[in-house]
């Protein structure tokens, strides 16, 4: 509701704004509705932002930064409004398509101003968004091997296995701490790291339900995949680094 309210007010405002500088001039000075005109646009500007302002945060919206600077446009064209009307309007005599000129030109640059900020403030915001995916991606699969090794601590028997524990811990750290950023070309090594981590958690799971005179050989095995996989992850961090660097 209070959006169909703040919208009938971003039309009503301006409108109210240029009628009355209209009514202010007698209705035949053109000055008047010109100053009415880019008065209008100056509040519907301003509202504008307010309006974006207060509803930032019910969706998917740009950097604060960007929203200051989106102000900023949107107070520099108020103000720049104001000194044509006192200059152009009031203190000095311009022709009447001088006038409007001025106004429009002066829309324009704003138009131009904001759209370039909020631009920016959009792709700033994807890039975040899908940085945090990523970052999240591999804070999940770091989390996926630390409940493999906590499986392992909760087994009864521990012939070799704190060895396991300590190898999927380092592996863990290689992975929570690498670079989060992917490029489309490293989208076969990933998967075939994941592949491999889900073989890990199965033959975590053949340990478990092993009789423990079988449990030395596939610990054994299990070491064998987590230095495949530490393998991998960097094998896949260089390929990400090299991609950088090529990038650059």
């Amino acid at each position: 509701m209070h959006k169909s309210w703040f919208f009938t007010a971003v039309i009503l405002i301006p409108l109210i704004v240029f009628l009355g500088f209209g009514w202010s001039g007698g209705w035949a000075e053109s000055r008047s509705w010109i100053s009415g005109a880019g008065a209008g646009c100056a509040a519907a500007a301003v509202l504008r932002f307010v309006y974006r302002l207060l509803n930032r945060r019910q969706g998917a919206g740009m950097p604060a930064p960007f929203y200051i600077g989106s102000g900023i446009a949107a107070g520099l064209y108020t103000g720049a409004v104001l000194l044509e009307m006192l200059l152009f309007s009031l203190w000095t005599t311009l022709s009447v398509t001088s006038y409007v000129w001025s106004q429009i030109l002066t829309l324009i640059g704003f138009i131009i101003l904001t759209g370039t900020v909020e631009l920016s403030g959009t792709y700033a915001a994807r890039q975040e968004r899908r940085d945090h995916r990523s970052w999240s991606k591999g804070r999940d699969t770091a989390n996926r091997l630390e409940t493999i090794r906590q499986k392992l601590q909760s087994l009864p028997e521990q012939t070799r296995l704190d060895h396991v524990q300590e190898q999927i811990r380092g592996l863990e750290d290689t992975l929570r701490y690498s670079d989060p950023h992917s490029v489309p070309a490293l989208y076969e090594v990933e998967q075939l790291l994941l592949q491999k981590i889900s073989l890990l958690e199965d033959q975590v799971s053949l340990i478990a339900t092993a009789v423990p005179d079988q449990r030395e050989q596939l610990a054994n095995e299990a070491l064998l995949l987590i230095q495949d996989i530490e393998r991998t992850a960097r094998e896949r961090n260089s390929q990400l680094l090299q991609a950088k660097t090529g990038s650059t």
